[in-house]
């Protein structure tokens, strides 16, 4: 699942979604919607934990904090 679609399914904001992700901040995670310049593609790794978390919340329910 690419993780702009995760957030918009999830209804989170680019600072949750960075949290959630491990990132420290939310240039890198703001740079996957970006059609310009600076635009960025999501690692394979992200691609899986979005799957990962999309099953885990689907079945025990939406519960942001950092999963490192």
């Amino acid at each position: 699942m690419h993780p702009i679609e995760f957030k918009k399914k999830w209804q989170l904001t680019y600072d949750e979604l960075a949290l959630v992700l491990g990132y420290q901040g939310d240039y890198t995670v703001r740079s996957w919607n970006m059609i310009v310049r600076h635009k960025r593609n999501p690692q394979k790794v992200v691609y899986v934990a979005c799957r990962l978390l999309d099953e885990k919340w689907s079945t025990q329910g939406k519960l942001v904090h950092s999963y490192l």
